[in-house]
Protein backbone atom coordinates (compact mmCIF):
# COMPACT_ATOMS: atom_id res chain seq x y z
CA UNK A 1 0.00 0.00 0.00
CA UNK A 2 2.87 2.78 0.66
CA UNK A 3 4.23 1.84 -2.73
CA UNK A 4 1.04 2.57 -4.58
CA UNK A 5 0.70 5.42 -2.46
CA UNK A 6 3.69 6.76 -3.86
CA UNK A 7 3.00 6.45 -7.26
CA UNK A 8 1.84 10.18 -8.30
CA UNK A 9 -1.26 10.22 -11.17
CA UNK A 10 1.15 10.86 -14.28
CA UNK A 11 3.59 7.77 -13.44
CA UNK A 12 4.34 6.11 -17.17
CA UNK A 13 4.86 2.77 -16.09
CA UNK A 14 2.85 -0.62 -16.29
CA UNK A 15 3.50 -2.18 -12.82
CA UNK A 16 2.84 -6.10 -11.98
CA UNK A 17 2.23 -6.95 -8.31
CA UNK A 18 2.69 -10.67 -6.96
CA UNK A 19 1.07 -11.34 -3.47
CA UNK A 20 1.06 -14.75 -1.81
CA UNK A 21 -2.55 -15.45 -1.82
CA UNK A 22 -4.80 -18.68 -0.75
CA UNK A 23 -5.19 -20.41 -4.22
CA UNK A 24 -9.37 -20.14 -3.65
CA UNK A 25 -11.69 -17.43 -3.38
CA UNK A 26 -11.66 -13.67 -4.36
CA UNK A 27 -9.04 -11.61 -3.58
CA UNK A 28 -9.85 -8.20 -1.96
CA UNK A 29 -5.37 -6.88 -2.73
CA UNK A 30 -6.95 -4.89 -5.58
CA UNK A 31 -9.85 -3.15 -4.15
CA UNK A 32 -7.26 -2.15 -0.86
CA UNK A 33 -5.19 -0.60 -3.46
CA UNK A 34 -7.08 0.97 -5.22
CA UNK A 35 -8.21 3.10 -2.33
CA UNK A 36 -4.59 3.68 -1.87
CA UNK A 37 -3.14 4.79 -5.22
CA UNK A 38 -4.04 6.86 -7.82
CA UNK A 39 -3.54 5.07 -10.33
CA UNK A 40 -6.22 2.25 -11.99
CA UNK A 41 -5.79 -0.77 -9.91
CA UNK A 42 -7.26 -4.52 -11.38
CA UNK A 43 -6.75 -7.88 -11.76
CA UNK A 44 -6.51 -8.57 -14.85
CA UNK A 45 -7.88 -11.03 -17.91
CA UNK A 46 -6.21 -13.53 -19.74
CA UNK A 47 -4.54 -12.04 -22.95
CA UNK A 48 -5.53 -8.26 -21.00
CA UNK A 49 -3.06 -5.30 -22.61
CA UNK A 50 -0.30 -3.89 -20.74
CA UNK A 51 -1.26 -0.43 -20.60
CA UNK A 52 1.16 2.43 -19.02
CA UNK A 53 -0.08 3.95 -15.58
CA UNK A 54 -2.08 0.42 -14.57
CA UNK A 55 -1.26 -1.63 -11.74
CA UNK A 56 -2.18 -4.88 -12.20
CA UNK A 57 -2.17 -7.64 -9.27
CA UNK A 58 -2.05 -11.50 -10.28
CA UNK A 59 -5.39 -13.53 -9.26
CA UNK A 60 -5.37 -16.31 -6.84
CA UNK A 61 -4.33 -19.42 -8.32
CA UNK A 62 -2.41 -17.99 -11.38
CA UNK A 63 1.12 -17.13 -12.54
CA UNK A 64 0.65 -13.47 -13.71
CA UNK A 65 3.13 -13.82 -16.94
CA UNK A 66 4.09 -11.52 -19.91
CA UNK A 67 4.01 -12.14 -23.36
CA UNK A 68 4.80 -9.61 -25.71
CA UNK A 69 2.44 -6.18 -25.40
CA UNK A 70 -0.07 -8.36 -22.69
CA UNK A 71 -0.09 -10.20 -19.69
CA UNK A 72 -1.59 -13.73 -19.47
CA UNK A 73 -2.53 -16.31 -16.65
CA UNK A 74 -0.88 -19.33 -16.57
CA UNK A 75 -1.36 -22.49 -14.97
CA UNK A 76 2.06 -23.48 -15.20
CA UNK A 77 3.55 -25.49 -11.83
CA UNK A 78 3.77 -23.95 -8.61
CA UNK A 79 6.85 -22.41 -7.93
CA UNK A 80 8.88 -22.43 -4.73
CA UNK A 81 4.68 -23.74 -3.41
CA UNK A 82 3.05 -20.76 -5.17
CA UNK A 83 0.99 -19.72 -7.51
CA UNK A 84 0.74 -17.21 -8.30
CA UNK A 85 4.95 -16.69 -7.49
CA UNK A 86 6.75 -13.82 -8.26
CA UNK A 87 9.95 -15.34 -10.63
CA UNK A 88 7.60 -16.34 -13.31
CA UNK A 89 6.28 -12.60 -13.51
CA UNK A 90 9.61 -11.49 -13.33
CA UNK A 91 11.17 -13.77 -15.84
CA UNK A 92 8.90 -13.38 -18.62
CA UNK A 93 8.66 -9.52 -18.13
CA UNK A 94 12.32 -9.71 -18.74
CA UNK A 95 11.79 -11.90 -21.32
CA UNK A 96 9.79 -9.28 -23.26
CA UNK A 97 11.43 -5.80 -21.94
CA UNK A 98 14.77 -6.73 -21.66
CA UNK A 99 16.39 -3.78 -20.37
CA UNK A 100 13.46 -1.58 -20.07
CA UNK A 101 12.22 -4.05 -16.95
CA UNK A 102 12.71 -2.93 -13.33
CA UNK A 103 12.31 -5.34 -10.74
CA UNK A 104 11.48 -4.61 -6.80
CA UNK A 105 11.79 -7.41 -3.93
CA UNK A 106 9.34 -6.36 -0.91
CA UNK A 107 9.07 -7.06 2.53
CA UNK A 108 8.53 -11.48 2.85
CA UNK A 109 9.69 -14.73 4.06
CA UNK A 110 12.33 -16.73 2.45
CA UNK A 111 13.86 -16.59 -0.85
CA UNK A 112 11.03 -15.63 -3.19
CA UNK A 113 12.00 -13.20 -6.36
CA UNK A 114 15.90 -14.01 -6.03
CA UNK A 115 16.03 -15.71 -8.95
CA UNK A 116 13.60 -13.54 -10.62
CA UNK A 117 15.58 -10.45 -9.96
CA UNK A 118 18.66 -12.23 -11.18
CA UNK A 119 16.87 -12.90 -14.76
CA UNK A 120 16.22 -8.86 -14.83
CA UNK A 121 19.93 -8.81 -14.24
CA UNK A 122 20.75 -10.81 -16.87
CA UNK A 123 18.76 -9.34 -19.16
CA UNK A 124 20.35 -5.84 -18.59
CA UNK A 125 17.26 -4.58 -16.20
CA UNK A 126 16.98 -2.63 -13.20
CA UNK A 127 17.05 -4.35 -9.54
CA UNK A 128 15.60 -2.59 -6.55
CA UNK A 129 15.53 -4.16 -3.23
CA UNK A 130 13.23 -2.90 0.27
CA UNK A 131 16.01 -1.44 2.33
CA UNK A 132 16.23 -5.02 5.26
CA UNK A 133 16.40 -2.97 8.37
CA UNK A 134 12.75 -1.53 7.05
CA UNK A 135 11.34 -4.64 6.46
CA UNK A 136 8.49 -6.53 8.73
CA UNK A 137 10.11 -9.88 7.03
CA UNK A 138 13.31 -9.20 5.95
CA UNK A 139 14.22 -12.28 4.83
CA UNK A 140 13.29 -11.82 1.07
CA UNK A 141 15.41 -8.92 0.76
CA UNK A 142 18.13 -9.95 2.33
CA UNK A 143 18.15 -13.28 0.03
CA UNK A 144 18.16 -10.78 -2.97
CA UNK A 145 21.11 -9.05 -1.56
CA UNK A 146 23.01 -12.25 -0.98
CA UNK A 147 22.90 -13.41 -4.43
CA UNK A 148 23.03 -10.11 -6.80
CA UNK A 149 24.06 -6.69 -6.73
CA UNK A 150 20.66 -4.29 -7.06
CA UNK A 151 20.92 -1.09 -8.55
CA UNK A 152 19.22 0.31 -5.47
CA UNK A 153 18.46 -0.47 -1.74
CA UNK A 154 15.25 1.60 -0.68
CA UNK A 155 13.14 2.45 1.74
CA UNK A 156 9.83 1.82 0.46
CA UNK A 157 8.94 5.81 0.19
CA UNK A 158 11.89 6.63 -1.85
CA UNK A 159 11.24 3.72 -4.77
CA UNK A 160 8.97 5.99 -7.26
CA UNK A 161 11.11 8.74 -7.52
CA UNK A 162 14.34 6.95 -7.78
CA UNK A 163 12.33 4.87 -10.83
CA UNK A 164 11.16 8.47 -12.16
CA UNK A 165 14.64 10.00 -11.92
CA UNK A 166 16.08 6.84 -13.36
CA UNK A 167 14.73 4.72 -15.41
CA UNK A 168 13.80 6.88 -18.75
CA UNK A 169 10.41 6.49 -20.33
CA UNK A 170 9.38 7.67 -23.78
CA UNK A 171 5.96 7.70 -23.89
CA UNK A 172 5.18 4.51 -26.26
CA UNK A 173 3.86 1.45 -24.72
CA UNK A 174 6.08 -0.36 -26.76
CA UNK A 175 9.25 0.48 -24.94
CA UNK A 176 8.19 0.97 -21.77
CA UNK A 177 9.20 -0.59 -18.64
CA UNK A 178 7.21 -3.28 -16.82
CA UNK A 179 7.62 -3.20 -13.24
CA UNK A 180 7.18 -5.74 -11.53
CA UNK A 181 6.99 -5.84 -7.27
CA UNK A 182 7.13 -8.82 -5.13
CA UNK A 183 5.19 -8.35 -1.22
CA UNK A 184 5.20 -11.60 0.16
CA UNK A 185 4.63 -13.38 -1.10
CA UNK A 186 13.49 -17.26 -12.37
CA UNK A 187 14.72 -18.84 -13.74
CA UNK A 188 17.08 -17.74 -15.90
CA UNK A 189 17.39 -20.92 -18.33
CA UNK A 190 13.50 -21.11 -19.00
CA UNK A 191 11.53 -18.43 -19.67
CA UNK A 192 7.95 -19.38 -19.23
CA UNK A 193 5.37 -17.94 -21.59
CA UNK A 194 1.92 -19.23 -21.74
CA UNK A 195 3.56 -22.51 -19.93
CA UNK A 196 5.47 -23.41 -22.74
CA UNK A 197 9.29 -24.25 -22.19
CA UNK A 198 11.94 -22.57 -23.91
CA UNK A 199 14.72 -25.44 -23.38
CA UNK A 200 14.40 -29.30 -23.36
CA UNK A 201 14.10 -30.58 -19.83
CA UNK A 202 17.89 -32.32 -20.54
CA UNK A 203 18.98 -28.80 -20.04
CA UNK A 204 17.65 -28.33 -16.52
CA UNK A 205 20.44 -29.66 -14.49
CA UNK A 206 21.84 -32.72 -12.55
CA UNK A 207 19.41 -35.43 -11.12
CA UNK A 208 19.27 -35.92 -7.21
CA UNK A 209 18.38 -38.14 -4.81
CA UNK A 210 15.54 -35.44 -4.06
CA UNK A 211 11.75 -36.04 -5.16
CA UNK A 212 9.47 -33.73 -5.91
CA UNK A 213 6.84 -32.56 -2.46
CA UNK A 214 4.44 -31.51 -4.89
CA UNK A 215 4.49 -34.63 -7.60
CA UNK A 216 6.85 -37.04 -6.43
CA UNK A 217 9.14 -36.93 -9.65
CA UNK A 218 13.20 -36.69 -9.76
CA UNK A 219 14.32 -33.09 -8.50
CA UNK A 220 16.74 -31.95 -11.17
CA UNK A 221 19.48 -29.40 -9.45
CA UNK A 222 21.11 -26.41 -10.98
CA UNK A 223 23.13 -23.61 -9.82
CA UNK A 224 22.54 -19.61 -11.06
CA UNK A 225 25.62 -18.15 -9.78
CA UNK A 226 25.69 -18.81 -6.32
CA UNK A 227 21.47 -19.37 -5.81
CA UNK A 228 20.91 -23.07 -5.55
CA UNK A 229 17.54 -24.66 -7.70
CA UNK A 230 15.47 -27.52 -7.73
CA UNK A 231 13.07 -28.69 -10.77
CA UNK A 232 11.07 -31.67 -11.52
CA UNK A 233 10.56 -32.44 -15.23
CA UNK A 234 6.69 -31.49 -14.84
CA UNK A 235 7.93 -28.17 -14.12
CA UNK A 236 7.64 -27.48 -10.10
CA UNK A 237 10.72 -25.27 -9.47
CA UNK A 238 12.16 -25.03 -5.39
CA UNK A 239 14.87 -22.92 -3.82
CA UNK A 240 16.92 -24.87 -1.45
CA UNK A 241 14.97 -23.21 1.57
CA UNK A 242 11.87 -23.55 -0.04
CA UNK A 243 12.42 -27.04 -0.70
CA UNK A 244 13.75 -27.80 2.64
CA UNK A 245 10.26 -26.20 4.04
CA UNK A 246 8.26 -28.29 1.59
CA UNK A 247 9.79 -31.63 2.73
CA UNK A 248 9.39 -30.69 6.61
CA UNK A 249 5.63 -30.12 5.67
CA UNK A 250 5.20 -33.89 3.58
CA UNK A 251 7.28 -35.23 6.33
CA UNK A 252 4.35 -34.06 8.86
CA UNK A 253 1.99 -35.58 6.87
CA UNK A 254 3.26 -38.03 6.00
CA UNK A 255 4.02 -38.90 10.26
CA UNK A 256 -0.10 -37.66 10.76
CA UNK A 257 -0.82 -40.42 8.46
CA UNK A 258 1.22 -43.22 10.24
CA UNK A 259 -0.78 -42.65 13.55
CA UNK A 260 -4.01 -42.81 11.70
CA UNK A 261 -3.05 -45.91 10.22
CA UNK A 262 -1.65 -47.17 13.47
CA UNK A 263 -4.53 -45.98 15.85
CA UNK A 264 -6.96 -47.44 12.97
CA UNK A 265 -5.08 -50.68 13.23
CA UNK A 266 -5.12 -50.80 17.24
CA UNK A 267 -8.83 -50.23 16.67
CA UNK A 268 -9.34 -52.94 14.38
CA UNK A 269 -7.34 -55.54 16.66
CA UNK A 270 -9.27 -54.43 19.46
CA UNK A 271 -12.32 -55.64 17.99
CA UNK A 272 -10.75 -59.01 16.83
CA UNK A 273 -9.68 -59.58 20.14
CA UNK A 274 -13.14 -58.97 21.35
CA UNK A 275 -14.86 -61.60 19.39
CA UNK A 276 -12.18 -63.98 20.25
CA UNK A 277 -13.17 -63.49 23.59
CA UNK A 278 -16.45 -63.80 22.96
CA UNK A 279 -15.83 -67.27 21.02
CA UNK A 280 -14.15 -68.31 24.17
CA UNK A 281 -10.30 -67.91 22.17
CA UNK A 282 -8.15 -66.65 24.96
CA UNK A 283 -5.09 -67.05 23.07
CA UNK A 284 -5.78 -65.27 19.93
CA UNK A 285 -7.78 -62.52 22.27
CA UNK A 286 -4.03 -62.13 24.18
CA UNK A 287 -2.71 -61.97 20.91
CA UNK A 288 -4.79 -59.39 19.20
CA UNK A 289 -4.79 -57.16 22.37
CA UNK A 290 -1.12 -57.76 23.12
CA UNK A 291 -0.62 -56.04 18.80
CA UNK A 292 -3.10 -53.69 20.09
CA UNK A 293 -0.95 -51.95 22.63
CA UNK A 294 2.31 -52.25 20.58
CA UNK A 295 0.10 -50.33 17.84
CA UNK A 296 -0.56 -47.76 20.40
CA UNK A 297 2.90 -47.35 22.00
CA UNK A 298 3.78 -46.49 18.32
CA UNK A 299 1.40 -44.39 17.19
CA UNK A 300 1.95 -42.45 21.03
CA UNK A 301 5.89 -42.22 19.80
CA UNK A 302 5.64 -40.50 16.78
CA UNK A 303 3.10 -38.49 17.88
CA UNK A 304 4.95 -37.44 20.69
CA UNK A 305 7.99 -37.19 18.24
CA UNK A 306 5.77 -34.87 16.02
CA UNK A 307 4.88 -32.43 19.05
CA UNK A 308 8.53 -32.04 19.97
CA UNK A 309 9.31 -31.52 16.48
CA UNK A 310 6.29 -28.75 16.42
CA UNK A 311 7.71 -27.14 19.55
CA UNK A 312 11.19 -27.16 19.00
CA UNK A 313 10.42 -25.28 15.39
CA UNK A 314 8.37 -22.65 17.00
CA UNK A 315 11.45 -21.51 19.52
CA UNK A 316 13.72 -21.52 16.67
CA UNK A 317 11.22 -19.08 14.84
CA UNK A 318 11.10 -17.57 17.89
CA UNK A 319 14.67 -16.72 18.48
Amino acid sequence: MELVRSLPPTFPHAMLVVLHVSPTGTSMLPAILARACSLPVLSPADGEPLRDGHVYVAPPDSHLVVEDSELRLSQAPRENGHRPAIDPTMRTASAAYGADTVGIVLSGARDDGTAGLMAIKAGGGTAIVQNPDEALYPAMPLSALAHLTPDAVLPIGAMAKWILQHVPHDGTTEDSPAMTAEGNPGDLLRPLAGGQDALPRSAIGEGTRFTCPDCGGVLFERHEGNLERFECSVGHVFSIESLSNAQAESLENALWAAVRALEDRAAMLTRLAGRARGDDHRRSAESFERRAAEAVDRARTIREAIERTSVDQGMVAES
